[in-house]
Parts: C-alpha cells; structure tokens; sequence
C-alpha cells in the first residue's frame, strides 16, 4: 500500500493540475494494469469503465467489483490502473479530452475544488442517487459540495502515531493521550535507553507536516479547522502556536541527526526496535512489516494539550462519480456502483482487504491495524489540510519553511504567520 510520503507527493502533484486550470502535466504514455469481468450470458449488459490509481491493489479492487456484480448482475465493469504518480496527468488530459472513464475517479479534494469553480464539471450531479448519509463526515465532506452529492470516496487513510509496543513493553510504559504525558513519556524512553523516542525523518518536509497539522488540529478541533476554512479563526492565534512550539520542544527526543534522515531510514529505525514512536498513516505499516516481519505495533490518534483531545488526520483514495461525458445509461449504472460503493457491504470489503472504511458503521475489520485506527478516529477525526482547497497552500508553506524551525532561522510563531498567510478561506 501507498505510504503517507508517496500519497501526499502525488496530492501535491494533483494541486498542482489543478491550479493550472486542467492544462496537460505531463506527456508519454501511461503504463496500465488492466482486467475486465464478464457476466456470462448476459444479454442486455450495461458495461462501463473504471480506472484506479493502486494496480497493487489489483486483486482486492477485483473481489470488490465482483461482488458489485454479484448484487448488480445487468451491469459489467472494466477496470483499469495507472500507478498513482502517472494518474493526475492522466486524468486532467483525460478531462480537457472529454474521454473519462464511465465511473469518474477523482482525486481527494477535487470534487471541492472543481464544484467551486463553475463552469463545466467532468462528474455530475448524483444527489438523490447516492446515498451518504452513512458515510463519516470527513468522506461526506469530500462528496458533498454546497447540498450536492457527486458521488462516494473508495476508501481512507488516517494519520497518527504509530507504536512500537516492544519498545513500549520494555520500558514499562503505555502510550501518551495528551502533551504532556506525550513529553514525560519521551523523556522517561530516553532515561530507559530508547535511542529515538520519536522518529522523525526531518529530510523532506512529509513527516514535519503531518505532525504539525496533527498536533494544531487537537488544539482546533474540528469545528475550528472548518472555522479556520471560513475565515473566523487563525492559525496563528497563540493556542495554536503552541502546537508548532510543541515541535520544537520535542527536538531532544528525536534520533540523531533527524534534520538530515529519509523516510526510508526512519522506517527502518522504527520498525528495527530504535525508536519508539513515529508519525504514520495506516498504509505504513506494511512498509514496517517489510523492514521487520516480527514487529509488534500498533496505532493510536495524536495526543491533545489536554484530556480527550486526541484527533486523527484522514485523507481519502480515489472519490467516484459517473462522468459527464457518458451517455445517460452509463451513467445510470456508474451512479448504482456509486451508491453501492458507498454501502456497509461494499465499506466492509473496503476495511478488510483494501484500506479504511468511509462508513461510520464499519468499525472492525480482519486487519487489526485498521481496527484500532477505527477506534482511533472515534476521538476526533479532521480531513488532512492538503484535501481541502482553503488549507491545501500548508504543503508549500512546510516544504519551503520547516528547515528553518530546526535551525532556529524562524520561530514559532513566525511559521504559523506564513501558514495563516498561505489560508485561503471560503467565507462560506
């Protein structure tokens, strides 16, 4: 599965298209995996296109869809993927073309952006044929434009801490629910003879931007992240520069030379028993499972400045549609996929064998991973800041600024200033 570094590259990748009005980003062919199903006999078969940005999760995406087709059996689909850093390039060309696949895949954050900006949209309106009423209000959010639906997202991500429990056990400690059990537990791992109570991989701005959106969003809350979205709140107002101060007073605990580690090698630090924390999507994990097949983890939400604070960051996979440039028929049948997709039976299979659940009745899955992350959520739970058109100027403000926090070059307060300035609220 797709690591939080390699997810939020390609999102920047995506804003990137988009803000360029939808012009081509890239050329060269795209390389594709690609599988039909067939229902056998079928006489007056609907068949319609699907693409995906995750071939490796080729055979889940294949039992889902055959399960759609199972309960749907006059409709066929035709599903393709592109790896995820070729798929936007696909997409917007795809789009200025008039050429989509049948069931419109989007990427998170772009129903938002495009419902916004008027003119002609690629997905239309399904409201009335999509059900979300099920679905967490984070995913709802990414569909639900201004009263409209435009479909239902495959599946999310969430972004905490994840736990070495070996590391943990050893030195006799649980988890941090707030800052400063977050600090105390740092430093008693230290005084125990953990190298890296946290693990930071400080060489590219991804680990340094989850965390600091992690931590301001327990001191937000999800309202104030929404208020932040209108305008009505700051994210340089004190309390929320504590959550950058936070970062910087959490610098004895990182490894060693932090400032210059990859994210390869910080997994590597973690996963081995070096380190004790470190920030994670779910997705992660495999990746930790890789270094050390017998690694003991788990996952737990960010701890908050005071008791029952804690919040989890959730992007989302592909967001689905039915394009506007089918004919009517397909679209019919890309909008039963959709509603279905958006279903417990559909978010059951999702949870167990592809990635989160976007519905909020799906909270156990055969991966306890993504179990405990259900969990996790229940505490709180806010769209990650680059989903969101009005906070999504934060990846840039961190790539080009983060260095400088661990320098001293800025303060506190002065990164929150530049990411204020980067806000581009709605006033809606």
């Amino acid at each position: 599965m797709t690591d939080i570094s390699s997810l939020a590259r390609n999102r920047t990748d995506r804003r990137s298209l988009l803000k360029a009005g939808g012009a081509l980003a890239a050329t060269g062919a795209l390389t594709t995996f690609t599988f039909g199903i067939r229902t056998a006999g079928a006489q007056d078969t609907v068949s319609v296109t699907m693409w995906g940005n995750h071939p490796e999760w080729a055979e889940p995406m294949q039992n889902l869809i055959a399960a759609f087709q199972d309960a749907n059996p006059g409709i066929e689909i035709e599903f393709s993927a592109s790896p995820g850093d070729q798929y936007a390039a696909k997409l917007e060309t795809a789009i200025q073309g008039g050429e989509t696949s049948d069931i419109f895949g989007d990427q998170e954050g772009g129903f938002i952006v495009r419902a916004r900006a008027g003119g002609d949209l690629p997905m239309i309106d399904l409201t009335g044929k999509v059900d979300v009423s099920n679905l967490t209000d984070a995913a709802r959010g990414q569909v639900e434009v201004d009263g409209v639906v435009y479909g239902a997202p495959l599946a999310a991500y969430t972004v905490g801490l994840a736990i070495n429990n070996t590391v943990f056990a050893d030195a006799g400690l649980t988890p941090p629910t707030t800052w400063d059990e977050l600090t105390s537990t740092a430093q008693a791992l230290k005084d125990a003879g953990v190298a890296a109570p946290i693990v930071l991989g400080g060489k590219d701005w991804v680990h340094p931007y989850f965390m600091y959106i992690g931590l301001s969003s327990t001191v937000l809350r999800p309202e104030g992240v929404q208020a932040v979205r209108e305008g009505t709140r700051a994210l340089n107002e004190p309390e929320v520069v504590e959550a950058t101060q936070l970062l910087l007073d959490l610098m004895p605990f990182y490894n060693v030379g932090f400032e210059a580690t990859d994210y390869t090698t910080a997994k590597a630090i973690f996963a081995n028993n070096q380190g004790a924390m470190m920030v994670a999507g779910t997705a992660d994990f495999t990746g930790y499972y890789q270094v050390n097949p017998d690694a003991d983890l788990s996952f737990v939400a960010w701890p908050g400045p005071v008791a029952d604070s804690t919040i989890t960051t959730t992007g989302f996979e592909l967001l689905y549609g039915a394009s506007a440039f089918s004919d009517p028929e397909k679209q019919d049948a890309a909008a039963v996929f959709v509603n279905w997709l958006a279903g417990d039976e559909a978010q059951q299979i999702v949870m167990d064998t592809i990635s989160l659940s976007v519905s909020k009745n799906i909270t156990e899955s055969t991966d306890p991973i993504r179990t405990q992350t259900a969990v996790a959520i229940q505490g709180g739970d806010v769209p990650v800041w680059y989903a969101v058109p009005e906070l999504n100027g934060s990846v840039t403000v961190t790539q080009d600024n983060h260095g400088g926090l661990w320098t001293g070059r800025i303060t506190a307060q002065e990164f929150a200033d530049l990411q204020q300035a980067a806000v581009n609220p709605s006033g809606a």
